[in-house]
């Protein structure tokens, strides 16, 4: 058994009361990360459940204090949302899958019929192996309890590119939102059959980029009421937010959605994001993932997160993160450089 069970009630405690003095190590891990981290393919990675279960205790293993967010998830690459409209895959032993476009472009995906969880794309298989996982994972102390979906910015993304998308918002707005309503309807649907396979869930994780590529206005328009409708839709979990693209511009816009927890990029400081997101969303990062987390030494990543906890009355309440997910090529010691301080 884990202490990951403890770690997670701890981090339910820190966020709910917004415990400004009191932090702890929380982590985005994914398969950009695992496979190479514990040495297998990525395909058995994905659809080999022992060697997908070995990896995820390993972790454990060896980040024993840390809180992983969303825990133990079954996620292939960034498939799940986008292949429920079709679209072809390409799969890879070294490396996530790779989504093509949607065929026909905005306009047929905006008025294809959304999907469903239940019986489309690779989202059924998904929650199968939630089912076949549980006891295993309940064994292990490793029973996931959050679900995670791409945003809708970001599906829709996936489904046309993201120059695309950003195009259309400023030529075919409309045509933009009616993809976006049905990229939210997903993303609302796929959490919820998420959670249905959990016991005593206690949130819930969006992660969109996309959003991080507009102006505050634009932001306004096209991104805050869709991530909005999909926090409102969970009102008694806890609202986790990923956007670790490098722009605080739209910080003040973020704040409106709902997020209880804020993953985003280092390049903002956490006294300039604390002041652009007011004084209760839980600030989780922002250690800078490539420059420390892959490059640096293990004595440097421990330096870090000493410099950031002196900064805890300043900034809290906080987790302390990379800012964003930990990137492919991360040494364990970094990692656990960071939790040991």
């Amino acid at each position: 058994m884990t202490s990951y069970p403890e770690n997670l009630d701890r981090l339910v405690a820190l966020v709910r009361e917004r415990r400004r003095d009191q932090t702890m190590v929380a982590l985005i891990i994914d398969s950009p990360w695992l496979p190479g981290y514990a040495g297998v393919k990525s395909l058995d990675f994905y659809f080999d459940p022992p060697t997908w279960l070995d990896v995820w205790k390993q972790a454990h293993h060896d980040l024993p204090s840390a809180v992983f967010v969303p825990g133990s998830w079954i996620e292939l690459g960034m498939t799940a949302e986008p292949s429920g409209w079709g679209v072809p895959i390409q799969w890879s032993n070294q490396q996530p899958p790779g989504i093509n476009h949607y065929p026909g472009g905005l306009e047929a995906v905006a008025a294809a019929p959304v999907p469903d969880p239940e019986t489309d794309g690779l989202m059924p298989v998904i929650l199968n192996q939630y089912e076949r996982m549980r006891r295993p994972l309940a064994d292990s102390g490793m029973v996931p309890r959050m679900a995670a979906c791409r945003g809708p910015l970001a599906v829709a993304a996936h489904l046309i590119g993201v120059t695309e998308v950003l195009m259309a918002t400023q030529l075919q707005p409309e045509v933009c939102q009616q993809l976006f309503q049905k990229t939210t309807d997903l993303c609302i649907a796929w959490l919820r059959a998420q959670l249905e396979r959990m016991e005593q869930p206690v949130g819930v994780l969006v992660l969109d980029d996309l959003v991080g590529m507009m102006g505050p206005d634009d932001a306004q328009t096209f991104a805050t009421p869709y991530l909005k409708r999909i926090f409102d839709a969970f009102p008694e979990l806890i609202h986790f937010f990923h956007n670790d693209t490098p722009n605080d511009r739209v910080f003040p816009e973020l704040a409106k959605i709902g997020m209880d927890v804020f993953n985003f990029s280092h390049q903002t400081d956490l006294a300039q994001a604390r002041q652009l997101l007011g004084p209760d969303i839980v600030l989780m990062g922002n250690l800078p993932p490539l420059d420390l987390l892959v490059r640096g030494t293990p004595e440097q990543a421990r330096e870090a997160t000493a410099a950031q906890l002196a900064r805890l009355d300043e900034v809290g309440p906080m987790l302390v993160s990379p800012g964003g997910g930990v990137s492919p090529g991360t040494p364990i010691e970094n990692l656990q450089a960071v939790c040991d301080a």
